[in-house]
């Protein structure tokens, strides 16, 4: 019975250890992809203000921090099939403290996806998303931020931030770095491509850009809304699926927690049995060689190292010269 407990604890701790290595790989897997999906990381710029000093989107950094995790999991999942043939205090106690920081480390890594756009971003309608727009929209020096802005244009179908009225006292209008007769930037006009095609946001083609460019907007030409709400709409999608994977992955690594703890204890039991188990049969070696000590058998007789009292008194031992025989030797 104790040796079925042994193995359905080993047992637990493997599958979880497994399931733990398909949450890495899975890891790996999402980073690269985050990595490779070049719209998605450019569209992530808006979320962090240009002043911040980040040089990249903070999406290219979560898909970094996606792949090293994975790997960091990948490497703790051999070191768990590692310590489920080979149970020792030193590598299950190793194994618990990574799992336990890594735990740890997804959780600030929440917290930090929910407070991010609140602390860099650009949620204040009035302050950081206007103001950014105003000022570094087709600067010299802040083309991913056009190109940024651009792509949330083209895709989410909006124009500024709030309105087209954003880029009325923008650095764009004011300094004239576009076109001339622009009230406002070309990827804020509808494509003349159908819908299901991807339209451009580094070549944009309007359908139609003198009704575009007229004072009063008529949606037919021109996106209407500001991309500020969907913008909003659009990190809230991304953090959910965020949170999720964030979730699931905290489940099952709380599971290997709660398994590794098992396994401790169960390691621990054995090793007291096999310690009492050693004690009682060296125990009990013990008695039986004090018993063989006392009453155990001689090869020799004993007649031939001692003198029995009878033996004392006989003729061989009172005249040793007539009889050859030994003097000891019983008649």
């Amino acid at each position: 019975m104790k040796c079925r407990n042994m193995r359905s604890a080993k047992v637990l701790f493997g599958c979880f250890n497994t399931i733990f290595f398909a949450c890495g790989f899975f890891e790996v897997v999402c980073g690269y992809l985050l990595l490779s999906d070049k719209q998605r990381v450019l569209l992530s710029r808006l979320l962090a203000s240009p002043e911040s000093g980040l040089e990249q989107p903070p999406f290219y950094f979560l898909a970094l921090a996606l792949l090293a995790s994975g790997l960091i999991v990948c490497a703790t999942a051999a070191l768990g099939c590692w310590a489920t043939y080979l149970p020792g205090y030193v590598i299950l106690t190793l194994y618990f403290l990574v799992v336990l920081s890594l735990l740890l480390a997804e959780c600030a890594g929440g917290v930090l996806a929910a407070i991010w756009p609140r602390c860099l971003g650009l949620q204040n309608a009035q302050g950081g998303a206007v103001g950014a727009l105003q000022a570094y929209y087709a600067l010299p020096d802040y083309e991913h931020f056009t190109a940024a802005v651009d792509l949330a244009q083209t895709q989410l179908e909006c124009c500024g931030m709030t309105s087209a009225r954003n880029y009325d006292m923008s650095a764009w209008q004011l300094r004239q770095l576009g076109p001339r007769a622009l009230a406002v930037p070309l990827t804020c006009c509808v494509p003349a491509t159908s819908s299901a095609a991807a339209p451009s946001y580094l070549n944009p083609r309007p359908l139609d850009t003198a009704r575009c460019q007229e004072v009063t907007p008529n949606p037919d030409f021109r996106y209407v809304p500001g991309c500020l709400d969907k913008l909003d709409d659009w990190y809230q999608q991304q953090y959910l699926v965020f949170i999720l994977g964030l979730f699931v992955t905290a489940v099952f690594k709380l599971g290997i927690l709660l398994s590794t703890i098992l396994s401790c204890i169960r390691l621990r039991k054995r090793r007291q049995e096999i310690r009492s188990f050693v004690m009682k049969s060296i125990a009990n070696k013990t008695n039986e060689n004090i018993y063989e000590s006392k009453f155990g058998t001689h090869d020799e007789p004993i007649t031939a190292k001692y003198i029995q009292p009878n033996n004392f008194y006989s003729p061989r031992v009172r005249n040793p010269r007539i009889f050859d025989s030994k003097p000891n030797e019983m008649v």
